[in-house]
């Protein structure tokens, strides 16, 4: 069931009851059954900036048993690692000039 941009999802169960936030004018709310064919697992790491998987699905159904899925994986940041080592140089340095002005190691020791 999707309101106003907000999904929510379950297994079909006639009593189950989606809640949403009170809308402010009139809306439609979108009613999506599907039937679940299978499922498979595919690995999505952002350090790897193209991977192509051919998976086997799992299937419950025998029309659709060795039902396989090419998926393409790509990432669009480029060079996410030196961006993140970047980043944590320049917070240990502010951390380092904070401590170093305000004495804290020194209150530290006395203590």
């Amino acid at each position: 069931v999707r309101l106003d941009g907000v999904l929510k999802q379950g297994r079909y169960d006639p009593n189950r009851t989606f809640n949403f936030q009170q809308v402010d004018c009139r809306k439609n709310a979108r009613i999506d059954v599907f039937q679940h064919i299978g499922a498979c697992i595919v690995t999505v790491n952002p350090e790897t900036t193209q991977l192509v998987n051919e998976v086997q699905v799992s299937s419950t159904e025998s029309a659709y048993s060795g039902m396989r899925l090419k998926v393409n994986v790509q990432s669009k940041v480029q060079g996410l690692k030196p961006q993140r080592a970047e980043r944590a140089s320049v917070l240990k340095k502010k951390a380092r000039d904070y401590l170093s002005s305000h004495g804290i190691e020194e209150r530290l020791s006395d203590a």
